[in-house]
């Protein structure tokens, strides 16, 4: 560490450093046993952005394919996934579970690389840009990943729906309570899953626009990883989809409330 470096961490403010010492112990353990199990060029915890990166084009290649055989629609949405995960499971079945399960690696990985870089002091200094363009990704990615469970439209989708929309009643932004939408069905619609497709789209999209202007201020940027831990990456998650495939729950029910 340098000295600036070093004089900037003895002024933290106390809790920033205890925070950072914490994440060490837990990150520097991690790291030596991927770099002795994987050795160091293909060290995944030191890889994480890049990681990332890729999983986003695992997810968007999945979603494209899967975006072929889904339709809109209050019943078609769940109706087309049945079809999907059934007589289809071989090809259409395999790249939801791919899907899903890359998503959710995706944010697991986004989360493990902002807090590494805290821990390793990377959020000011010449590291400002990238933390401040980096840190509203996770939200970008939270926004799109709700929408995807909304698309679903099974019981858990369902749920989602009813607790996001009340949440967001809470901000007074709305004239009606946005949980009115899916506690009846009258108010839900084709219209409504036909934007939720679009936002489904639209948001990736902005994700990664911002993801590039995240690397912008680093010089040499890596975006992707050694095509090996990727190949590692991709087998895992097409093992993990044949293993425990991506399945609805029971039907949405808007006579019931979750």
């Amino acid at each position: 560490m340098n000295t600036t470096k070093a004089a900037e961490t003895r002024n933290d403010w106390p809790p920033l450093r205890v925070a950072k010492r914490a994440l060490r112990r837990v990150f520097d353990p991690l790291e030596r046993g991927a770099e002795r199990l994987f050795t160091p060029a293909l060290n995944p915890v030191a890889q994480l952005g890049t990681i990332t990166f890729f999983l986003f084009w695992v997810v968007a290649v999945s979603g494209v394919y899967l975006f072929l055989f889904f339709d809109t629609g209050v019943v078609d949405a769940y109706s087309s996934l049945a079809w999907i995960s059934g007589p289809h499971w071989y090809h259409a079945g395999i790249m939801r579970s791919l899907h899903r399960y890359a998503s959710d690696l995706m944010v697991v990985t986004m989360v493990l690389h902002l807090l590494r870089e805290f821990s390793l002091d990377r959020y000011r200094g010449t590291r400002w840009f990238s933390w401040f363009t980096g840190v509203p990704l996770i939200w970008f990615l939270y926004v799109s990943g709700i929408t995807g469970y909304w698309l679903v439209w099974d019981e858990l989708a369902q749920y989602v729906a009813v607790i996001s929309a009340k949440l967001l009643d809470v901000f007074p932004v709305f004239g009606e309570p946005l949980a009115r939408n899916f506690l009846t069905p009258d108010h839900l619609s084709g219209r409504f899953f036909s934007l939720l497709v679009f936002l489904h789209i639209a948001i990736p999209l902005i994700l990664l626009l911002a993801m590039w202007i995240h690397i912008q201020r680093i010089s040499r940027p890596k975006t992707n990883p050694p095509r090996l831990l990727a190949g590692l990456i991709l087998a895992a998650l097409l093992a993990a989809a044949l293993w425990k495939p991506a399945l609805s729950q029971g039907p949405a029910d808007l006579t019931r409330v979750p």
